[in-house]
């Protein structure tokens, strides 16, 4: 076939709907990938919750353990692998579509030398075949699926199941015989056609110059949307894919559509879509060749690091659950923890200004760790190794057959595989000339998970790089000592602040924790914060520079977070409009159950248990508050007209139906009346908003207009009436960046306002929109 028509085919396949087209919210994340506005974060967010779902749904981890060379060929859901294959996807789209039509020809017994078939024709004969034998094939399956002599007669010739008993070939489903006899009848015909004939080059062959008419366009794209039907019916984990892979599958499925039914056979076992994929044409060879130069090189580069290394992951959801449930159980003497992790992570990204690059690094040192640990591994028979890998760090616990020099063995590997990384990068150009990377990523071992977390942490105020024991003198003498300091600092600073509603507990109040820890070292800001907050009228910078002091003391302390999935909420669905939920406080909650656990800890070990008790109970507390937003959500809106996933310390509901006023008035009273009342921040959604971009961006638009609200109410509201207070915003637009946004309010039973209260509410909601508008170039407006 001459290229022309491949071009035609391939211009009428993007302009096809269902099409994979440019991600327009996917293009905004990854331009904006190293920024961290709340808007980009949240469409960061969804894309990647977006496709977790999706392969999660479809099982894509089981398909990739089933066919480890299919693995190349998986979609990876974190940001930078999505941006990365929607590059490679526009770069090479043309290439993979033209391989997967090639190789559906081939499949259908048409010779690579002979594709002269004219498209018109194509298109013709593929219409009319499909048009009289869709409906006929299906009826006929089915009352052969019932007759033994009629499966007899699909296969019999054969020879894989011509020669089976009836008992065997009854128990094979008609569809299943009729795809293997057409595919079987495919390759007969392949062979049959590899009789040499005379080779005519490409250049030197006649070639069609027969252009569609409007109405053979129409059928080829019909023919499109039938093909990708079959896609969804026959092979239900496509989407497992990525971008290329499935391009090329797809216009594999159009090659094939001169006979639909064939076109089961293959995506039911699958076997094209990794081996199609795999062979890669003429024109993509050098390019191919260079990568893999470069991958063999005994440099790194840096484009190497914000390429491949940027989505590598050494393990999988199921690896780092095994990994929780091991460190669940607690300290284990015969049991060792091993915690490996970037120190420097905040730092490089503040320096390097490339998060990218930092992911990379980070990654391409996990790379070299596990590569160590599996020699380790090979090393002792009998030693079992739980694995776990997040973001910054990389945890192991080794049990069963435990050598006796463990310790030394860890030691070892961490030691060179610091040595090879820092090697690696002094001989790239990945990073400046000088730049020191020796100091950045630190170990710890304990006989639990905490004890290695925290001897990792010890480690970082050592001048000499070497991993951590936690049982030695010097890790449980020096953070004893920090442990002393620490209750020495709360006693004096409850005395300071005694009197004031800013001491609760054994330590302060869980605000005090949240306007520090937001404050980030700003001691005036805090300062303000804390006397707007607690109504006071001074509180000194001494006291505010020990408060800092204390809280940043206290999170040394703070226990790990394992995570083996993040799950991410998002509105992507919410087309009839629905409502998101940013839940207040978790982190200060955090902080202060360490602080309160390390106020009644005399030792090291009772802190690490206690620090991890209070960790557990925040989380069983953030859990039933999760709950009772969904038992709300239950009791103030008709069964199945919202559907409500959370996510960390987000939640969204996605309606079925448009809310009316009343449902939405009752959903705020009914969380204003729940144990957590003022800890929900809503934005509810309009029907009709069309771009998914555009719809969880408003949601976001009105969480900080709630936030915006709610500070500055912090000042002069009594903090009772305003924590018996629920608020939503009212995003009355279905168009980003403008238009008008209603306050809701849902106020707990007992809370009596006052005429004032309520205008001063509004006045500060005027504010607030006012303070959003001039801080973001949005144009919203009040409504009364």
């Amino acid at each position: 076939m001459g290229l022309h028509i491949i071009v035609t085919i391939l211009t009428i396949i993007w302009a096809s709907p269902g099409k994979a087209m440019p991600n327009v919210a996917l293009a905004m994340a990854c331009i904006n990938q190293s920024q961290c506005t709340d808007q980009i974060k949240k469409i960061q967010n969804q894309l990647q919750w977006n496709c977790e779902v999706e392969t999660k749904s479809q099982n894509c981890v089981k398909l990739s353990e089933e066919h480890p060379d299919w693995a190349p060929l998986m979609r990876k859901c974190d940001l930078a692998s999505q941006c990365q294959e929607q590059k490679e996807y526009m770069q090479k789209k043309s290439l993979a579509c033209l391989r997967g039509y090639k190789n559906a020809m081939v499949d259908l017994g048409i010779s690579l030398k002979d594709m002269t078939v004219s498209l018109a024709g194509l298109v013709e004969d593929s219409w009319e075949s499909i048009k009289k034998n869709s409906r006929e094939r299906a009826a006929f399956l089915k009352q052969c699926n019932s007759s033994i002599d009629c499966k007899k007669d699909l296969v019999k010739d054969d020879h894989r199941y011509n020669k089976l008993s009836d008992e065997d070939l009854n128990k094979l489903p008609a569809s299943f015989l009729y795809v293997q006899a057409q595919d079987m009848k495919a390759y007969m015909s392949t062979l049959e056609r590899m009789r040499p004939k005379p080779y005519v080059p490409i250049a030197e062959r006649a070639r069609d110059e027969v252009t569609l008419t409007p109405e053979q366009t129409q059928k080829l794209q019909s023919l499109m949307s039938i093909a990708g039907s079959k896609i969804k019916e026959q092979y239900d984990r496509y989407m497992c894919y990525n971008a290329l892979a499935r391009e090329e599958l797809e216009c594999y499925a159009v090659g094939t559509v001169v006979d639909p039914t064939l076109l089961a056979g293959y995506f039911v076992k699958g076997a094209r879509a990794a081996t199609a994929a795999g062979r890669l044409m003429k024109a993509e060879k050098e390019v191919q060749a260079g990568a893999e130069v470069a991958a063999a090189s005994a440099k790194i580069s840096r484009s190497e690091l914000t390429g491949r290394y940027i989505s590598y992951s050494p393990t999988s959801v199921e690896q780092n659950t095994a990994w929780m449930a091991r460190a669940e159980k607690g300290a284990d003497s015969k049991v060792t923890f091993l915690d490996v992790e970037n120190s420097q992570m905040k730092y490089l990204n503040d320096s390097l200004k490339d998060k990218n690059l930092v992911t990379g690094l980070t990654n391409y040192h996990k790379e070299l760790l596990f590569d160590n640990i599996k020699a380790l591994e090979a090393a002792n028979p009998g030693l079992v190794i739980d694995k776990y890998s997040d973001f910054k760090s990389s945890r192991f616990a080794f049990s069963g057959k435990v050598p006796k020099d463990i310790d030394a063995q860890l030691k070892a590997v961490f030691d060179k595989t610091n040595a090879d990384f820092n090697k690696k990068l002094k001989e790239s150009d990945a990073l400046a000339a000088g730049t020191k990377t020796e100091d950045w990523f630190r170990a710890g071992i304990g006989n639990s998970a905490d004890e290695a977390n925290m001897a990792a942490r010890y480690s970082r105020q050592l001048d000499k790089n070497e991993m951590q024991s936690f049982s030695q003198g010097g890790l449980k003498t020096t953070m004893q000592q920090k442990l002393t300091g620490l209750e020495k600092q709360r006693v004096e600073l409850r005395r300071e602040v005694g009197g004031t509603s800013m001491v609760d507990g054994n330590t302060f109040d869980q605000d005090v924790f949240d306007i520090v820890r937001k404050g980030k070292g700003d001691t005036a800001q805090v300062q303000q914060a804390l006397k707007n907050r607690y109504a006071l009228s001074e509180v000194s910078t001494g006291t505010v520079q020990k408060l800092q002091s204390y809280v940043n003391a206290t999170d040394e302390f703070s226990p790990g977070i394992y995570i083996a999935k993040r799950e991410i909420a998002h509105l992507n669905a919410a087309d009839q409009g629905g409502l998101s939920v940013d839940i207040i406080g978790l982190g200060s909650a955090n902080l202060k159950g360490t602080a309160e656990a390390l106020a009644s800890s005399s030792n090291v070990n009772k802190a690490l248990e206690s620090t991890r008790a209070a960790e557990k109970a925040v989380t069983r507390k953030f859990n039933d508050q999760k709950k009772q937003f969904e038992d709300v959500l239950t009791r103030a809106v008709p069964s199945g007209k919202l559907k409500s996933l959370c996510s960390g310390d987000d939640c969204v509901a996605v309606a079925v139906k448009p809310l009316n006023q009343a449902e939405k008035q009752d959903i705020l009273k009914g969380l204003a009346n729940t144990d957590y009342s003022g800890s929900y921040r809503l934005a509810f959604i309009p029907d009709g908003v069309q771009n998914v971009s555009a719809r969880n961006a408003l949601a976001n638009h009105g969480e900080s207009v709630e936030k915006i609200l709610r500070q500055s109410l912090g000042s002069e509201m009594e903090p009772r009436k305003l924590k018996g207070l629920t608020f939503g915003v009212d995003m009355r637009t279905q168009n980003l960046n403008e238009g008008s946004v209603k306050l809701l309010m849902g106020e707990a039973n007992g809370v009596n306002l006052t005429a004032h209260e309520r205008k001063r509410i509004q006045e500060a909601f005027k504010a607030a929109i006012q303070k959003f508008n001039t801080t973001t170039s949005t144009n919203y407006n009040a409504l009364p």
